[in-house]
């Protein structure tokens, strides 16, 4: 069973697709999180090990899919049922395949799934200091829940959990009032909107704005690695120097000036 979006195909993962998961995690996590190279190994080697994957693909009370790009995996969700409640443990898309909605895609996906499965309502974690992706959970309507503490490979870490506010428990409509996203910086929080964007060489460039009311500009949004792009430079370039993402000047739409 799959389910296609503008550029991914969503399907179940198979047994054929742990080391490519694998590697999109690898690829993900090196982007995103400040961690050694000997704590993402270790990482790796636990959440990640073909034997383990191939389990959560056998198993009834998890959830394994991939977004594919002509056959090549592009990103992955995982999620596990747990006393009726659904919670996604990992979500991770190859840098390179960034801003072209697989992360959209599957996050819908799962979370469709794991409605289709019964439980009461659907959770996700994310690692406490990151927070682009904490930004990602808020932009599709969940709210900030607890704080717990998991150990993985031998670290403890701190996670945030996310969970679905009460109107999409309630089944409303919240394309209306979905939320764009927010992003903590060294100067508060930044408001991501997602309805301005600019095209960038590897993914979207979102305007973000220091006011929920898109007012302010601050700056800009890489959709491709999903961080903030600090300047822009002499050349009026938007160029992200996390992933090298690059909006030259010819590509702007007058009304960002």
């Amino acid at each position: 069973m799959g389910v296609e979006t503008d550029v991914m195909e969503i399907t179940d993962a198979t047994a054929e697709d742990t080391q490519a998961i694998r590697s999109v995690a690898e690829r993900s996590m090196e982007a995103s999180y400040a961690v050694s190279p000997d704590t993402l190994e270790a990482i790796l080697d636990e959440q990640f090990d073909s034997e383990r994957l191939t389990d959560l693909i056998e198993s009834d009370d998890w959830i394994l899919l991939v977004a594919t790009d002509e056959d090549e995996v592009a990103g992955f969700v995982e999620a596990e049922i747990d006393d009726g409640v659904g919670m996604l443990t990992w979500l991770h898309v190859a840098t390179e395949f960034r801003g072209m909605g697989a992360g959209s895609g599957l996050f819908e996906a799962a979370r469709e799934r794991l409605h289709e499965a019964g439980v009461s309502g659907v959770r996700a974690r994310e690692l406490a200091d990151n927070a682009e992706g904490q930004g990602f959970f808020e932009y599709f309507g969940f709210e900030k829940a607890e704080q717990d503490r998991i150990e993985i490979a031998g670290e403890d870490l701190v996670v945030d959990v996310f969970a679905e506010s009460e109107s999409d428990t309630e089944g409303e409509d919240e394309t209306d009032s979905e939320p764009q996203g927010t992003v903590e910086t060294d100067d508060g929080t930044v408001y991501v909107d997602r309805d301005e964007e600019l095209a960038g060489e590897s993914g979207p460039f979102f305007v973000a704005y220091t006011d929920e009311d898109y007012e302010q500009q601050y700056s800009f949004y890489c959709g491709n690695c999903e961080s903030i792009v600090e300047a822009v430079d002499g050349m009026d370039r938007i160029e992200c120097e996390n992933c090298g993402n690059l909006n030259r000047p010819d590509e702007w739409d007058g009304g960002y000036l």
